[in-house]
């Protein structure tokens, strides 16, 4: 499998942090280290020094924290319960949390979903960096209650209000929700996440409801990109298999301008849904200029569901792969509720249908590629005359995705210009003459 490199984000669709310029306003002000280790610490030191190092996480709040202020974990140590983040930095001097030493990275979990819906972090503040930790094994809630439950879930949780923050360079472990963001201008790049096989919720004496999701966003105005999302799938679900790498939901708030880019999924319950009717006030579901790009997804059931209606939404150089059902029966790649979506220089390797529901009739493709694995004589169905067939990668088998030199995905795209310019690999993508079809631009072809 072709995994993706560290890079930063290719362009700032929102206004997020300048993270180099905070990084230079921070050293020329006079900010506070604190040191935090599990193991060799004492709650009665001052924390101001690997030496004298707090032993509890929850001495956060101990700390009054200043705009620049440095937050560090030691590696190798072992957090339980929740921590909240109250302080807030400013632009140009975030709050940073992170690990210092050498070893493992610092771990965080919370067993209790009681106690803060389970949160290991809960992010109050803005102008936060949460980097560089572990989270693991945070439950299912007991209470399928939304608004005070569900929507409040994650093994980091980043509160309503809570703008302007950077989560990055993490890793998730078996969290039934790895992240909920409902706070603008949030970033959340280069994380890693592997989910359970649960559900969202378990009411006792019945099945579980909602699966497992990798990052749900209840707010418009956030960036996801370079993560890699697996396994978020359950089949003990109230609606079978269910579950999710990414979800727009939340009713009480817009869903206007997502960004999300340049991530790796493989193994989950579909990479991407947008709720609609089944929540508080459906209305401001609607979603408006989202941006879907550059991603890898090697998942089951559907690519994408998008039952709220869209307003400029485009889908542009993702491959999807839809050929395993990972115990999650595949169905057609992408269900559209509603017209408003436009598909852009897609590949599409499936096993059946492409486009479905009642918005498929309204669907506008540009340049897409299409190739049924199991019926290549139905792959005509290219709804855009772009092309069809076998599109002759490296390896489809290995997961090696690129495009051979002989492929027909050479030139087929859309030069979409300066709102892009890496593809999945981080290749430069041409300034002028067309792109490739997918995620990956071919290499070594004259």
């Amino acid at each position: 499998m072709m995994l993706k490199p560290t890079l930063k984000s290719l362009f700032v669709l929102l206004p997020l942090l300048l993270l180099g310029a905070q990084i230079a306003a921070v050293q020329g002000q006079q900010a506070t280290f604190y040191y935090i280790d599990s193991q060799q610490g004492s709650d009665t030191n001052d924390g101001l020094s690997a030496d004298s190092a707090w032993k509890s996480h929850t001495m956060v709040s101990e700390g009054d924290l200043e705009p620049g202020d440095t937050v560090a974990f030691k590696r190798g140590s072992h957090f339980s319960g929740p921590m909240q983040i109250t302080a807030s930095g400013t632009e140009g001097l975030p709050i940073t949390f992170t690990a210092y030493g050498e070893g493992d990275l610092p771990r965080f979990t919370n067993p209790s979903d009681r106690d803060l819906n389970g949160n290991a972090i809960r992010i109050a503040g803005s102008w936060i960096i949460v980097e560089n930790l572990y989270f693991h094994d945070t439950p299912p809630t007991r209470s399928a209650s939304r608004p005070y439950s569900i929507f409040r879930m994650g093994a980091l949780f980043n509160m309503p209000g809570a703008n302007h923050n950077v989560i990055r360079d993490n890793v998730f472990v078996n969290c039934t929700k790895a992240i909920q963001s409902t706070g603008e201008f949030t970033l959340i790049t280069r994380n890693v996440m592997d989910g359970p096989s649960h559900p969202l919720w378990i009411t006792s004496g019945s099945g579980g409801g909602w699966g497992p999701i990798g990052i749900h966003l209840g707010i418009g105005n956030q960036e996801i990109s370079y993560n890699t999302i697996r396994g978020y799938l359950t089949t003990d679900s109230a609606y079978g298999s269910d579950g999710g790498a990414i979800e727009l939901d939340d009713g009480r708030y817009h869903k206007d301008n997502f960004f999300i880019h340049h991530n790796f999924t493989e193994g989950n319950a579909g990479f991407i849904e947008s709720s609609w009717e089944y929540d508080f006030l459906p209305f401001v579901q609607e979603v408006h200029k989202l941006r879907v790009a550059f991603n890898v997804s090697i998942d089951g059931q559907d690519w994408l569901y998008m039952w709220a209606p869209c307003h400029d939404c485009t889908f542009d150089n993702n491959t999807v792969i839809r050929t395993h059902d990972f115990t999650s029966p595949l169905n057609d790649v992408a269900y559209l509720d509603f017209e408003g979506i436009q598909f852009r220089s897609n590949l599409f390797v499936y096993t059946d249908e492409v486009y479905r529901g009642p918005g498929a009739r309204g669907v506008v493709t540009e340049n897409n590629w299409y190739f049924n694995v199991e019926r290549p004589s139905r792959s005509h169905w290219d709804w855009n005359k772009a092309g069809s067939g076998d599109p002759l990668l490296v390896d489809l088998a290995a997961g090696d995705y690129r495009p051979t030199c002989g492929s027909p995905l050479i030139g087929g795209g859309t030069n979409l210009g300066p709102q892009y310019s890496v593809d999945f690999a981080g290749v430069l993508l041409p300034e002028v003459s067309a792109w490739d079809i997918g995620a990956f631009q071919a290499q070594g072809c004259s």
